[in-house]
């Protein structure tokens, strides 16, 4: 009995003891010495960040999208033997200086993890990186930490949503020629200066919707007066039209934002509906036609039929073509994602022979471009779009010759 009861008292203790933690305050990171940070293996990044400028006395500067990145060896990498290298930061430009942590033996790559947003001063302090010349210190790298994309406003005046005297909102129609004001503004303390583009768009679900962006880079404010062309009154008149504008904008750390106009409904005459087209049997000839020259004769008519691989001749250029001293003429396939240059140097007055591309769309477009410069080009025309069929190589049109039967012996 005098044994029962000892286990059951012994059993009570420890069950109502409780541990106590004898160093509560105990840092492992500080306290431990540095051989401590080796690890059995290390993470290293797919690629390094890009230097993307250089300040100072040639200090290299990074920008990362991600609160977290790496900081790479100054030497390589970390070699046995030797005192750990540390990795000192200061996000106060160089007045308070603290550790972030060591490299390991054989470690490339240090994880830095920011707190913040903001430019990180990078030191390492260990065997053959000297010391500071003045206070503060310099620092041998910088890491600016972006992770907010660039923020963009965009209004159109006339606003395209109007109030009536019931306190409704209504959309506002806008008519084929009319001139709409685009005022934009772009803030980023790292945006890219030539990043803000416009963009604009026509059309409505469920068709394709096509970004056409104008040649320009934009400053970071400003306002542009834009007219509505025939193209934003769709197929349906009546107010059935739709048209919409882009701003887009990047900064340094490959932040990328795009913000939208309200959609502007258009009214005017409707475009010319698509040509029905039937699947031809093989006996018939496909005829091309695009009726009357007009004034413009030579210039693709919407929805016209063009054999490719024929020379054509194109007798029409807008006007004050001749301000410009480089002027190309262009050819796209798929509704002007891509272009490629088909006849060069057109001169006013002149009549510009060219070669349709062989190839084989409904989404066929031409375009005249003034080139100013690697990035400064100025779209002076462009057509609606058109049908290219080109035959196979080994089709044969007409009668065909019949060898003579072989004579019977």
């Amino acid at each position: 009995m005098r044994i029962k009861i000892c286990f059951m008292v012994l059993a009570m203790l420890i069950v109502g003891c409780e541990v106590q933690d004898e160093n509560p305050d105990w840092d492992p990171r500080a306290d431990y010495p540095s051989w401590t940070y080796d690890a059995p293996y290390y993470y290293r990044p797919s690629e390094d960040l890009p230097v993307a400028e250089i300040v100072g006395a040639g200090i290299p500067v990074y920008y990362s999208d991600s609160n977290q990145f790496f900081v790479k060896h100054s030497t390589g990498y970390q070699v046995p033997g030797v005192p750990r290298l540390a990795v000192w930061y200061s996000v106060s430009a160089g007045e308070n200086w603290d550790r972030a942590g060591y490299y390991g033996v054989e470690q490339t790559h240090f994880l830095f993890h920011a707190e913040a947003d903001g430019s990180h001063w990078v030191r390492f302090v260990g065997p053959g990186q000297g010391v500071a010349a003045a206070s503060p210190g310099t620092p041998h790298r910088i890491y600016v930490v972006d992770t907010t994309r660039p923020a963009i406003e965009v209004s159109v005046s006339p606003p395209p949503i109007e109030t009536d005297e019931h306190g409704n909102e209504i959309p506002h129609i806008y008519s084929v020629g009319d001139t709409v004001e685009v005022r934009w503004c772009v803030r980023d303390v790292n945006l890219v200066s030539d990043s803000v583009r416009m963009a604009t768009t026509f059309g409505t679900f469920p068709d394709n919707v096509v970004w056409t962006r104008f040649p320009l880079s934009l400053s970071a404010t400003g306002a542009m007066k834009v007219p509505i062309p025939p193209e934003a009154a769709g197929r349906q008149g009546r107010g059935g039209g739709r048209m919409r504008f882009r701003i887009e904008a990047a900064d340094k750390a490959d932040n990328l934002n795009f913000v939208f106009s309200e959609v502007l409904h258009v009214d005017g005459p409707p475009l010319p509906a698509e040509p029905t087209v039937r699947p031809s049997k093989p006996w018939e000839l496909v005829v091309q036609t695009e009726g009357p020259a007009g004034t413009k004769p030579g210039w693709p008519q919407p929805g016209v039929l063009i054999r490719g691989g024929t020379s054509r001749m194109l007798k029409w250029l807008p006007d004050g073509i001749d301000k410009y001293k480089n002027v190309v003429l262009q050819f796209s396939a798929n509704n002007g994602r891509s272009w490629r240059v088909v006849s060069e140097n057109l001169q006013a007055g002149e009549t510009i022979k060219w070669t349709v591309p062989q190839v084989n769309s409904k989404l066929c477009r031409l375009r005249i471009l003034a080139v100013k410069g690697p990035e400064h080009r100025l779209m002076l025309a462009k057509t609606r779009t058109f049908t290219v069929h080109t035959a196979p190589p080994d089709t044969i049109l007409g009668p065909k010759e019949v060898p003579p039967e072989p004579r019977e012996k």
